[in-house]
């Protein structure tokens, strides 16, 4: 049998440099010492014993996760498979399942995205339906509740299903609205930490931004937006966007585990435009901004009604502009831990005025989280347990391929009368 382990433990040698780069908590260029002092300043530990966790009466919990599966079969087509799970309190317990099979030639990313948007749209179908059943008054997402929104804009490059980024936008606005209206406290929290929202929010609000563009080019908040100098009530404006490619920045999660240690967490980012550097968004925007201008800086009311009804904006546009801004902020729980994104809208953050196509991105004080940071030390159960709400419905709704392969297959081809198999590509790991 052939061995490859001194070829790989021969390569590692010849890379040992490069790999440590990413690891050592020493900088390596003047924009990693930048970003190190950055961090650092915009990092806040504390002693966990200090932080005392809020009683357990006062927050009426409720999870929701997603999973789902993707088969290829010998037909030429994917089966998608979707689950979703809500775990409230007092043992509620509401599921919610979908399957689609795409036919024809499409393109793996986009089946990839379709299995991805359509369990979301099941994530958000249950937290709706908690929110308006009144079943609590915390509601936690497994993910981030703002990385997804930019690309909703974009149309899914599958036939019969152009619309479904679409439809989960509205969901996603939908909820938005609901939970202000019934405070209700919409947290999402990312496991992953592999955004460089953090880094580039520290770069765009540095006063050395331009010796360091230098050094990286172009400066996008997360999809090549163009930083402006204008300024309004300490917030970004709308800048232009920019085609260039974005510069290579380390991951936030690379930030914070080289120049952090300990208990800790940053101070909020407050994120309006900034990842929407597309030509949808900008439209959205650009009008907008024209439907503030007064009345007089038009040859006349009737021109302007005239100009709007040529430029109207989508019902789920107009939504989109009454939006609330979200908040973004990391956290680690505990020493050694990996640290965690938590997302909540801005009013969480005492920011009941910020909509999202109205500015950038600002950052605002660390105090803001403090009811949260309680609410998230109460609930943490370890190394293992970042959550304790979520990783119990992440452990059963999670779509094991046994579920998939001797469950759920037998059954589809039980209601479809068809002898169904996989590709042989996938049927070589099920022989």
């Amino acid at each position: 049998m052939a061995s490859f382990t001194d070829i790989i433990a021969h390569c590692i040698s010849l890379k040992r440099a490069e790999f440590l780069a990413g690891l050592s908590p020493h900088p390596n260029s003047d924009v990693e010492h930048f970003l190190m002092t950055q961090v650092q300043a915009h990092w806040h530990p504390f002693s966990r014993e200090r932080v005392e966790g809020s009683p357990p009466s006062r927050w009426r919990v409720g999870a929701v996760d997603g999973s789902h599966g993707i088969r290829p079969l010998n037909v030429g087509a994917d089966w998608i498979v979707a689950q979703a799970l809500l775990l409230g309190p007092e043992g509620r317990r509401i599921s919610e399942g979908d399957t689609l099979l795409l036919r024809g030639d499409v393109e793996r990313p986009a089946v990839d995205r379709c299995a991805s948007l359509l369990m979301r749209s099941l994530e958000l179908k249950l937290a709706l339906q908690f929110v308006q059943e009144d079943i609590g008054n915390v509601l936690l997402l497994d993910g981030s509740l703002y990385a997804d929104l930019p690309y909703l804009l974009y149309n899914l490059a599958i036939g019969g299903y152009e619309d479904l980024p679409l439809k989960v936008l509205g969901q996603y606005l939908d909820l938005f609205a609901l939970c202000q209206q019934r405070d209700v406290l919409l947290l999402g929290i990312a496991k992953r930490t592999r955004s460089k929202v953090l880094g580039h929010a520290l770069l765009a609000n540095s006063r050395t931004l331009q010796s360091v563009e230098a050094q990286t080019g172009a400066l996008p908040e997360a999809e090549n937006e163009r930083r402006s100098e204008a300024f309004t009530d300490g917030h970004h404006q709308h800048s232009e966007l920019s085609d260039a490619d974005s510069p290579w920045l380390p991951s936030d999660g690379e930030l914070l585990h080289r120049w952090t240690e300990g208990c800790g967490l940053t101070d909020p980012i407050l994120l309006g435009s900034a990842s929407f550097g597309h030509i949808s968004a900008r439209r959205v925007a650009q009008l907008a901004s024209r439907a503030k201008q007064p009345l007089a800086q038009s040859a006349s009311p009737s021109a302007i009604s005239q100009d709007r009804m040529q430029e109207r904006l989508s019902p789920l546009q107009e939504r989109l502009l009454a939006a609330p801004a979200i908040g973004t902020f990391y956290v680690r729980l505990a020493p050694g831990d990996d640290a965690l994104r938590i997302d909540g809208l801005a009013s969480t953050f005492g920011r009941n005025d910020l909509r999202l196509l109205e500015f950038a991105h600002s950052m605002t004080t660390h105090t803001a989280v403090f009811p949260l940071l309680q609410y998230l030390l109460g609930d943490y159960g370890g190394l293992s347990v970042y959550n304790a709400a979520l990783y119990v419905v992440d452990q059963e709704v999670r779509l094991h391929a046994e579920t998939v392969d001797q469950i759920y297959l037998p059954i589809l081809r039980s209601q479809l009368g068809y002898p169904i198999q996989y590709d042989r590509s996938t049927r070589r790991f099920f022989s």
